[in-house]
């Protein structure tokens, strides 16, 4: 998404023209790409995206993205009339013939700004919602992430009105962090985990390596497809690869802490036996196939996965109906985990379904994917239960919405014990199936009340 003006003109300028013109008219300009096509620029000390200036075989375009910020505005409006002034060409908003810009001071005015921001801000709001993942974008130096838990932080709820002053707030911390760490090292890597499929792109991958006894050096995590821990002095040691959003899970927080959603600077020493013990602690986050999206619940049938039905009665868990509830407007920040029964067949990327037993109403609550293997925990003294991570796309305040009830489910699926069978038992295939449709059919009913506090949902495309 972004902003674009093209100035028609057959005057031929070069990049160091435009920028000389701009520091003459008192902008202080960072410049990271000083060649056509692309030039690129942005304000110093302000720029979170900056800008930039492409060559066009009528002229030249200048283009501003979105999630821009003040300074980034104001500089693309500044750039416009500085080409104007030295080719005396024309500006079109998208290069629209009917879409002339005679003022230009009045067509990207402090409203226009405004504007600019608040839509940003929506659509990436929107997007979150809708995707359930933070949003990754290229700023002025290196990439940034937005999401749910940074617009928890800045008091900007997903479900919230826009408010210019946590805007503010927000991009003036970004752009700090662009700043701050533009000459640091990072754990960016030039390898790419290829497809054997012709339709899939390549993983891209961010490193903490050994090599030659030492941690190789790095002051902050890059973002990327997976997060990789190798030993590279060590051939019996296998490498470990994460889906990056769940580096957190092994981070020792002592040695690091984040920078936005999804990034983390180093703030200690890491050893070797840390590092170590990093990949002992990921090994259960790692997917059989890196190349393997799951497929959330009422999005289609997948052969691939498995269908396990997790139970839950408020009366004799640790999670409370209370509980449960709470965590439904915070659902894209929280952290869940089930015990599975049949753990030796789950697998990463498995669909699962939670069902609310007990008293009051009963039926699925909560549905989405397994994001772990299946791993031990000691519950009681000498009482191990295995337990996967759980990545929900929908759930569910039985007290305050329609859920589909246990009485459904046994009248459409009979074979299966819905009553009486322990928590992480696997739906034969046939069961599977019909279960897929009749999530379909109910994700379509309740659509129109997905409020994100009686229930919250992501990615509901039946």
């Amino acid at each position: 998404m972004s902003v674009s003006v093209v100035i028609r003109t057959t005057k031929t300028l070069t990049p160091q023209e435009v920028f000389d013109h701009l520091i003459k008219r008192g902008e202080q300009i960072v410049i990271t790409s000083d060649e056509f096509p692309s030039a690129k620029l942005g304000t110093h000390l302000k720029a979170l995206r900056g800008i930039e200036i492409n060559e066009e075989p009528e002229g030249y375009e200048v283009r501003v993205c979105s999630y821009a910020s003040v300074a980034d505005l104001q500089l693309f409006a500044v750039t416009i009339e500085a080409l104007v002034d030295l080719t005396g060409g024309r500006a079109y908003l998208e290069d629209d013939d009917d879409g002339e810009i005679s003022n230009i001071g009045e067509a990207f005015d402090e409203a226009w700004i405004e504007d600019q921001r608040e839509f940003s801000c929506n659509v990436i709001r929107a997007l979150i919602k809708h995707s359930g993942s933070p949003i990754v974008m290229y700023g002025m130096f290196f990439k940034f992430c937005i999401g749910a838990e940074m617009y928890h932080i800045f008091d900007m709820p997903l479900n919230g009105a826009y408010s210019k002053k946590q805007m503010d707030k927000l991009q003036n911390y970004l752009c700090s962090i662009q700043w701050c760490f533009a000459e640091k090292e990072d754990t960016s890597t030039q390898l790419v985990i290829a497809s054997q499929s012709s339709d899939k792109e390549g993983q891209t991958i961010s490193g903490i390596l050994i090599q030659d006894g030492e941690v190789k050096p790095f002051d902050y995590i890059s973002v990327a497809d997976f997060l990789a821990i190798m030993d590279l002095d060590d051939e019996t040691c296998p490498p470990v690869l994460i889906p990056f959003e769940y580096a957190w899970k092994i981070l020792p927080p002592d040695l690091f802490r984040p920078i936005d959603e999804w990034q983390y600077e180093r703030i200690g020493d890491l050893s070797v036996e840390e590092v170590h013990h990093m990949m002992d602690q990921a090994r259960h986050l790692q997917p059989h196939d890196l190349h393997y999206c799951p497929t959330y619940p009422g999005e289609g049938w997948d052969e691939e996965q498995n269908t396990v039905i997790l139970t839950w009665d408020p009366d004799n868990s640790d999670v409370s109906i209370i509980e449960h509830n709470a965590q439904i407007p915070e659902m894209l920040t929280n952290y869940f985990c089930w015990d599975v029964h049949e753990y030796k067949r789950a697998k990463w990327g498995d669909r699962f379904y939670l069902v609310k037993r007990g008293a009051d109403e009963t039926g699925i609550v909560m549905s989405g994917v397994f994001t772990s293997q299946p791993y031990a925990l000691e519950y009681a003294p000498g009482c191990v239960r295995y337990y996967m991570d759980m990545r929900p796309n929908l759930i569910v305040n039985p007290l305050a919405a329609p859920i589909l009830t246990i009485e459904s489910l046994s009248g459409a699926i009979p074979s299966f014990d819905w009553s009486g069978s322990l928590s992480g038992c696997i739906l034969s295939s046939e069961d599977a199936k019909k279960m897929e449709d009749l999530w379909e059919e109910y994700l379509d009913d309740i659509r129109g009340q997905i409020d994100g506090e009686a229930i919250n949902a992501i990615e509901v495309n039946c």
